[in-house]
């Protein structure tokens, strides 16, 4: 229960993720409307064709999700993510994120008693549509020489200095050879058979172990 709650607030889990030295892409804390203007106006100045990508801080499965490339649209955008939130989890808080195009969406499977942790590799979950998961497959797609060795270390760092335990996810974003922290699943995903098929261990034996 310590970790459903500690990993269900998307901003703390960032937090923590900086905490622990893990790449985070540019953003806010749980930030009001001007706080997350100021930040898109930041960003613009340093590059002016960059937008910013809203989200719940208790959203998932890709509800209260808003992607944002004009600054006047941020207004809307903001009040539609909050209402999101509120609707489907009962909370209304809303961070933001600098958008990477066209980032591919990489998945690292980690299961931990408390006192160890391990990876049982990664799952591509890039094709999506409106932020859900169409096709999940493992392992990714050929990746740049290693970065599936940082994804993996970035995953388990965390969840070892967190003493993790259960089963869940670390969920990455990737563009080229660099990616950055986006959440922590902590609890069984539905797509947990793709791991299973590909390694032979029943993740949900262990859960339950």
């Amino acid at each position: 229960p310590a970790q459903l709650a500690l990993f269900g607030d998307k901003a703390r889990a960032r937090q923590l993720a900086a905490e622990h030295g893990v790449p985070l892409l540019p953003g806010t804390g749980a930030a009001t409307l001007a706080e997350v203007q100021a930040f898109f106006a930041a960003q613009r100045a340093a590059d002016p064709h960059c937008g910013v990508m809203l989200k719940a801080v208790a959203g998932g499965g890709g509800r209260g999700m808003r992607a944002v490339s004009d600054p006047a649209e941020l207004p809307e955008a903001y009040a539609r993510c909050q209402a999101g939130g509120l609707a489907a989890f009962g909370v209304g808080d809303v961070y933001a994120e600098k958008l990477i195009p066209r980032a591919r969406h990489l998945e690292i499977q980690v299961l931990g008693d408390g006192t160890q942790v391990i990876a049982l590799g990664e799952r591509e979950c890039t094709l999506q549509r409106r932020h859900q998961k169409l096709i999940e497959e493992a392992p990714a797609a050929p990746l740049p020489a290693g970065l599936r060795e940082r994804l993996l270390d970035d995953a388990l760092r965390l969840a070892r200095r967190l003493d993790y335990r259960g089963v869940g996810t670390v969920e990455f974003l990737v563009a080229g050879d660099r990616h950055w922290f986006l959440e922590v699943n902590p609890r069984l995903q539905v797509e947990h058979p793709v791991t299973e098929e590909v390694t032979g261990i029943d993740i949900v034996e262990l859960m339950l172990r």
